[in-house]
C-alpha cells in the first residue's frame, strides 16, 4: 500500500501557509478601510479544507499505527506531527474569530457614534457582504464549470474505453482466425507429406518388381537362344 503521508503534510503545511497569508491581508485591508468580503470567503473555504485534510491526515496515522504499517517510533512522530498541525490549525482559526470580533466591536463603537463614520462604516459593511456574495456565487459557478469539465473528461474515457475494448476483441477474433487458418494449413501439409511417402513407397515397389521381371526375362532368352 503506497505511504501518502508525506504528501498530506506537504498538502496541510501549504493550506497553513496560505491562511496565514490571507489572514494578513484581511488585517492590512481593514487597516486601509478597504471591504474584506471576498478575503473572508477565500479565509473560511481554507479552513473547511484544512479541517478536512487534517482529518484525513489524522485517519490515515490511525490507519497504519493499527496495521503496523510504520515502525512504532515512526508511528509515534507522525501522531507528534499531527498534533502540532491541529494545534497551528486552532491558532489560526482563534486568529481569524478575534480579528471578526474585533471588526465587529468596532462597527458597534461606530454605530453607538453616529453621525457620518457610522453612515461611511455601515456603507463599508453592506459593500463587504454584498462583495462576500458575489465571490461566493462566482466560486459556486467555477466549480459548477470544473465539474462539467470533469463529467465530459468521464465520458471521453467512457467511450475511449469501450472503443479499446472493441478493437481488442476484433483483434482477439482475427488472431484466432489466422491459428484456425494455420492450424488447417499444418493437417493439410501432414496430409500431403503421408500421401507422397505412400506414393514413393509405392513407386519403389514397382521398380522393384520392374528390375526383377527384366531380369528373368533375360534369363529366359538367354536361355532359349543358348
Amino acid at each position: 500500500m503506497t505511504d501518502t503521508y508525506r504528501g498530506d503534510i506537504e498538502r496541510v503545511q501549504r493550506l497553513i501557509q496560505q491562511l496565514r497569508s490571507d489572514i494578513q491581508k484581511r488585517e492590512q485591508k481593514i487597516n486601509a478601510n478597504q471591504p474584506v468580503g471576498i478575503i473572508d470567503g477565500e479565509i473560511r473555504g481554507g479552513i473547511s479544507k484544512l479541517d478536512r485534510e487534517i482529518e484525513l491526515l489524522k485517519s490515515l496515522i490511525e490507519r497504519q499505527n493499527q496495521n503496523q504499517e510504520v515502525l512504532q517510533k515512526e508511528g509515534e512522530t507522525r501522531k507528534n506531527k499531527l498534533l502540532e498541525l491541529q494545534n497551528v490549525a486552532a491558532e489560526l482559526k482563534q486568529n481569524f474569530d478575534k480579528s471578526l470580533r474585533s471588526q465587529k466591536d468596532q462597527l458597534f463603537n461606530n454605530r453607538s457614534n453616529g453621525g457620518k463614520q457610522y453612515k461611511d462604516t455601515e456603507t463599508l459593511q453592506q459593500m463587504d457582504n454584498k462583495s462576500l456574495y458575489q465571490n461566493q456565487k462566482q466560486l459556486q459557478q467555477e466549480q459548477d464549470q470544473k465539474l462539467d469539465v470533469c463529467i465530459d473528461q468521464l465520458d471521453s474515457l467512457k467511450v475511449q474505453g469501450k472503443n479499446i475494448g472493441n478493437t481488442v476483441d476484433e483483434q482477439n477474433r482475427l488472431l484466432n482466425g489466422i491459428s484456425n487458418e494455420m492450424d488447417k494449413t499444418n493437417r493439410e501439409m501432414v496430409n500431403v507429406n503421408g500421401k507422397l511417402k505412400k506414393f514413393l513407397n509405392s513407386s519403389s515397389y514397382c521398380c522393384l518388381y520392374l528390375f526383377i521381371t527384366l531380369e528373368v526375362v533375360g534369363l529366359i532368352m538367354i536361355i532359349l537362344f543358348v
